[in-house]
């Protein structure tokens, strides 16, 4: 890439033997146009001030030995999770160590390692040394892409941790050829994303193995830069998602993850959906179906996880009335299991990592193929009239919703809720689109609907297993459980009907707001059929 930046995606590869069998691939071969993998050894010295100063600043800076040659790198490290990683980067040869800070000197990058240091001084955090294969791919649009294979050892506090991963840096051409080739490699080898730099990876081996009290934190995502563009807002919902994949397997489809894995298919779900007038029709459709299908996988096992908190709270009050495991518990959790093992399955296997690259090539496809300033200055004034136009309707969907609506007309306003929620979250980065009030408003309604939503949903799965014919100590159990569902129904409904009323007059604010954005004056700051939707 041009300039001071570095742009790729990082695959973790949990068995190192796999490296030799993606270089001696037929269609890599092919992609390598006759260029030959080179194999260097490195070693690197990662620094910090004893406060960790660098890293609060969002700065990671390094002494690295490649081969023969040393060489100080500066990089902007604070990233939003896995995927696409888009960073500032400084590079300077050096003799050494020692001498390294000095090669910054009297540049941009020097004044900020100078000014984040203070009158601190620089010690070592933590070492790697690691062996790198390089490989320079030409994609079939013309791009090029260095592959690289990574295996060694981060060596901080009392131990160390693995290297087995693989990086694709894009070196020249398009973002979405470089996202393209991610997808392709995903599927083919069943890979999904390292979500952490090694940078990170060693700090968390310090976190894990220094009783000291001024332990260093994470980095956290940058502030966007006003106006971002549609790729900067789906870039940061897409890294925070291959995050919580990672997290979903490795806590083996825990109810608490299932919630999260799902609710950020959503936000990527409402990010699309609010700015459909500027995307292709056709291919906006193939993406949303994708990711509904997704939600589907892991809404049918949140409905199941609701029903079994329910219980465990209901059996928690009235355990000496009612059986502690009952046979239709037994049989939802079979359900359970089998749902959570092919949706396990299909995240083993790159499924969901490759349709996110691909959706993430789509919208960079679509985004080069529009001028880049026009974009940028057009893009804040769509913002601010796609969110003023959602928040008016919301609110006249607000008032058109009373104590005698049915589940579905409250379920129905709780999905355009959620949207116009997640649309507002995902903008909160901007100055000027942040809102507390309004999101807690919203946030307060759509927990009540939900609740509400819950007890039908119970109601529904309980019927299903009615139906296949059990004792009457079933049925006796069921209604006492039903009836003290409903006991909470009614206790949301009066909620529901407060929250509502703040919701309204949060909106209507929320409109003026926004309208005065739009006018230049300053301001402070179709639903598909769903099978979790419930029938009247």
């Amino acid at each position: 890439m041009a300039g001071n930046s570095e742009l790729e995606i990082k695959l973790a590869v949990s068995d190192m033997r796999l490296f030799d069998i993606i270089l001696s691939d037929p269609q890599i071969m092919e992609l390598s146009q006759g260029n030959v993998a080179e194999t260097r050894n490195f070693e690197a010295l990662y620094y910090d001030t004893a406060s960790f100063a660098l890293q609060r600043q969002g700065i990671s800076y390094r002494v690295r030995r490649e081969g023969q040659e040393w060489v100080a790198t500066l990089k902007s490290d604070r990233s939003s999770g896995g995927g696409l990683v888009n960073r500032e980067e400084w590079n300077e040869a050096v003799k050494g160590p020692d001498t390294a800070q000095l090669a910054f000197a009297g540049t941009h990058a020097g004044d900020r390692l100078s000014q984040a240091i203070g009158q601190e001084k620089l010690q070592v955090l933590f070492t790697t040394s690691f062996v790198r294969t390089t490989l320079i791919l030409q994609t079939s649009g013309g791009s090029l892409v260095e592959l690289a294979l990574d295996r060694g050892t981060i060596w901080g506090g009392i131990g160390g941790t693995p290297i087995c991963e693989l990086e694709l840096e894009l070196k020249q051409g398009k973002v979405s050829q470089l996202l393209e080739l991610a997808a392709w490699i995903a599927a083919r080898w069943h890979l999904s994303p390292e979500n952490l730099s090694k940078y990170a990876r060693g700090l968390q081996l310090l976190q894990s193995g220094q009783p000291s009290t001024e332990q260093p934190a994470m980095p956290e995502p940058a502030p966007f830069s006003a106006p971002p563009l549609l790729t900067t807002l789906a870039d940061r919902c897409i890294g925070e998602l291959f995050v919580l994949q990672t997290d979903f397997r490795e806590q083996g489809a825990a109810p608490e993850m299932v919630r999260a894995l799902r609710i950020q298919c959503r936000r990527l779900r409402s990010l699309l959906q609010f700015f459909q007038p500027r995307l292709q029709k056709e291919a906006w459709q193939l993406q949303l179906d994708r990711l509904r299908q997704w939600g589907a996988l892991l809404g049918a096992i949140r409905d199941l996880d609701i029903i079994n908190k329910a219980w465990q709270t209901f059996t928690g009050r009235f355990g000496p009335v009612v059986s502690a495991s009952p046979l239709w518990r037994h049989i939802l959790t079979e359900r359970r299991d089998f749902l959570a093992e092919d949706v396990l399955h299909r995240l083993s296997r790159g499924e969901l990592t490759q349709m996110i690259f691909e959706l993430q090539a789509w919208l960079y496809r679509e985004q080069e193929a529009l001028d880049g300033a026009e974009e940028s200055a057009a893009f804040d004034g769509f913002i601010r009239k796609t969110l003023l136009q959602a928040t008016k309707q919301l609110r006249e969907d607000i008032e058109a919703v009373d104590a005698a609506s049915g589940m579905k007309k409250l379920h129905k306003l709780r999905i355009k809720l959620k949207r116009v929620r997640y649309f507002q979250e995902a903008l909160a980065p901007i100055p000027h689109y942040r809102d507390e009030e309004f999101l807690a408003a919203l946030k307060r309604v759509q927990t009540a609907i939900g609740k509400i939503h819950d007890a039908y949903q119970i109601k529904s799965l309980l019927d299903q297993v009615d139906a296949g014919g059990v004792d009457e100590k079933f049925v006796l159990e069921k209604e006492l459980f039903l009836c003290w569902r409903g006991r909470q129904v009614t206790e949301q409904m009066f909620l529901l009907a407060k929250a509502r009323e703040e919701l309204r007059k949060a909106t209507k604010k929320r409109s003026r707001t926004l309208a005065s954005l739009r006018s230049g004056k300053g301001g402070k700051s179709r639903h598909y059929p769903d099978p979790h939707e419930p029938t009247e």
